[in-house]
């Protein structure tokens, strides 16, 4: 008998079976979410590594965007009736105000003049000057301050929440991050969306195995906020722990070399004023902060919430330290909660991060310390998709608290 027929017809039955195949794929392809996390590499105690998808928009990225403008448009009314209640309704100079308080006029005194010029604010070497130098470029394109200050604030808090997201295979870290207690110094003329914008972008370098852009980005995070310091040993951490397609030694050699960007600024510094010690010499002027054991910070904070509650001079500001102990608490719990969970790199991150709270003398700033704690929105996120109900709690308690501070923020009363 003569196959050839045959074996004809079945070569047409095979080709003609293959668009079927591609057609079932892709309907497999495309029922999958947009930012499902990768699969089980077999390692139950390290989070699952973002898949290689490139740049394409998500269902992640594009929530990760509405958050964010989101957040702003509800700066912009927030700082709108603070105009109102400050009586400046009727004139702009309030409503721009609203935005301006504190260090966000030093970062701006900062960008104008430098650090040591006649006109400088003093002791501005206590701020590392990635965000300024910044802020003085955009500048040079939008020829206003307070709009500058609003586009580079917009643009590095939307490229954080989706860099977030992305980490976290999750449509929720990004809300996560914005209903923080101190979410408000994301929007304002502060430092910490250009620092998460560049240590997020590291890590998410670093979960992707792309070693080589992790020094450059944490560089530059190391070169806009002292956290940088944190950041760098825990993607050496990362490096060892979890290196990806490249040796540990590379990986961790290629984030060590993250410290150019803090080096560079204290040895600027150094050649200025002739002190490897400016930075902190400038802290202590300014702020009179120093390191000091941790309990010395954590019971003065009590003290001055409680114990001193009906004292004239600490009534008006006793419920700010209040929030000084709860967002140090709420540090200590992420730590442990990732120690627990054997998420090294992480724990290393907001243990550092924690150090940085309560190793001073005077707490002043652990509501913006927990705010750059990024590890934590990234567990927030996976733990509700499991169990959805932790997310909507936190949100619900999270988001009044920033709502009434980003009031007291707007209308000069508050910045930490």
């Amino acid at each position: 008998m003569d196959t050839r027929g045959r074996d004809d017809i079945s070569e047409v039955a095979v080709e003609e079976s293959a668009p079927d195949t591609e057609v079932a794929s892709a309907a497999e392809s495309e029922s999958a979410p947009d930012n499902a996390p990768a699969a089980d590499s077999g390692d139950e105690t390290s989070p699952a590594r973002p898949a290689r998808r490139g740049w394409r928009p998500t269902r992640g990225d594009w929530a990760a965007i509405g958050v964010t403008f989101g957040a702003h448009a509800a700066l912009l009314i927030v700082a709108y009736y603070s105009s109102w209640i400050q009586g400046g309704n009727h004139t702009p100079s309030k409503l721009y105000g609203s935005f301006q308080f504190w260090d966000a006029l030093r970062y701006v005194n900062y960008a104008q003049h430098g650090i040591f010029s006649g006109a400088s604010t003093p002791n501005d070497a206590a701020f590392f000057p990635g965000y300024p130098l910044l802020l003085a470029f955009v500048h040079l394109f939008v020829r206003n301050w307070l709009a500058s200050v609003l586009l580079l604030s917009l643009v590095a808090g939307g490229a954080t929440a989706v860099l977030l997201n992305r980490i976290a295979g999750s449509t929720k870290a990004g809300l996560f991050l914005f209903t923080a207690p101190a979410a408000v110094f994301l929007a304002v003329g502060y430092s910490e969306p250009i620092f998460l914008a560049f240590a997020v972008g590291a890590w998410y370098a670093a979960q992707r195995g792309e070693w080589s852009a992790v020094p450059l980005l944490a560089g530059l995070a190391g070169f806009t906020r002292i956290d940088g310091l944190a950041l760098i040993p825990a993607l050496v951490v990362f490096g060892l722990v979890r290196p990806g397609n490249t040796t540990r030694l590379r990986a961790a050699s290629a984030s060590a070399a993250a410290l150019f960007g803090p080096f560079l600024y204290m040895l600027y510094l150094r050649l200025v004023t002739g002190s490897w010690n400016a930075w902190q010499q400038a802290s202590r002027a300014g702020w009179n902060l120093k390191i000091d054991w941790p309990w010395v910070s954590l019971r003065d904070s009590y003290r001055n919430a409680y114990e001193n509650h009906w004292d004239p001079a600490f009534y008006p500001w006793s419920w700010s330290f209040e929030l000084e102990l709860v967002c140090s608490i709420a540090a200590i719990a992420l730590v442990i909660v990732l120690l627990v969970r054997r998420e090294w790199p992480e724990a290393c991150y907001s243990a550092l991060i924690l150090a940085s709270i309560i190793c001073v003398n005077y707490q002043m700033g652990a509501d913006r310390g927990l705010l750059v704690c990024f590890p934590g929105y990234v567990l927030l996120a996976r733990l509700s998709e499991r169990r959805p109900w932790i997310g909507q709690a936190y949100v619900w308690v999270s988001a009044p608290v920033a709502l009434l501070l980003t009031g007291l923020y707007t209308t000069g009363n508050w910045a930490n």
